[in-house]
């Protein structure tokens, strides 16, 4: 109370008020340095945002790639699971189809040996 009534016997009135809005603002207590130093923080903030979220989407897309490998892998080893039994398959059949050519001509020799015996 002191305070007040010395300074409004001192000074006028316009000079009190002028002097009170100055000191009860927070921007004008912030210094330069203050001020620079809040945007390069929100600056920071921001450009490590936006890199977390690039980092994410790198992250999917890595993940979403492995999974298409895997399926696309997956795939390849069943066709070619497949087309490796059908070659196992068609190897017997040739084999058996041998087996029966050359008995066929074992008899048809041996039916030609007694025809000429005779």
């Amino acid at each position: 109370m002191m305070l007040r009534s010395t300074l409004s016997t001192t000074l006028p009135r316009r000079s009190v008020c002028a002097i009170r809005s100055l000191h009860a603002s927070p921007i004008a207590s912030k210094t330069v340095t203050e001020k620079v130093k809040e945007t390069a923080h929100n600056v920071n903030l921001k450009v490590g945002q936006t890199l977390a979220k690039g980092f994410e989407k790198g992250e999917e897309v890595t993940e979403k790639t492995q999974q298409a490998a895997g399926t696309a892998k997956s795939k390849a080893q069943e066709t070619a699971g497949a087309a490796k039994s059908k070659a196992d398959e068609s190897s017997e059949l040739a084999k058996q189809k041998t087996n029966q050519a050359s008995t066929g001509a074992t008899e048809a020799k041996e039916d030609f040996k007694k025809e000429m015996h005779k």
